[in-house]
């Protein structure tokens, strides 16, 4: 369990080291926005959503992982619902059929869109293509690993 307290000790770490991060960076996109290109109202309105998401999100798990440090029996808890055989089973076939209907889309997508805008067009394939690297580098990784 001392592996595990050490595991949530650095994940509160990273997390609040992103939190930070997310709030400078976007507190100096602000200040800094009369330098930037002017932004239609639904980018900047999505800006700000993706922002409070972040922040949201990166609270959630760090009071998580806060209340799990200074409690034992939520510490116990938490590494046994991570660690859940089913759980990661179910996560694991999730993703792998994610992966592949995401391929799939971006694929057709980006064939259709070649036909209207080369400039989506190209979007989509580079994102295909991230996709496409990610995949085979992970792949790899694991296939060495085991």
């Amino acid at each position: 369990m001392d592996k595990y307290k050490i595991k949530v000790n650095t994940r509160k770490n990273v997390l609040s080291l992103v939190a930070a991060a997310t709030l400078l960076i976007y507190v100096g996109l602000i200040f800094y926005r009369g330098g930037l290109p002017d932004l239609p109202s639904f980018i900047k309105g999505f800006h700000t959503g993706a922002f409070i998401g972040v922040e949201v999100a990166v609270a959630f798990f760090l009071v998580r992982y806060i209340k799990a440090s200074n409690n034992e029996a939520e510490l116990k808890k938490q590494y046994i619902e991570e660690n859940d055989e089913r759980s990661v089973m179910i996560f694991q076939s999730a993703g792998t059929l994610s992966t592949a209907i995401i391929l799939i889309g971006l694929g057709i997508a980006s064939v259709v869109a070649g036909f209207f805008n080369p400039l989506i067009f190209y979007t989509l394939l580079a994102c295909l293509l991230f996709v496409l690297i990610v995949f085979f580098a992970l792949w790899m990784y694991y296939a060495r690993e085991i």
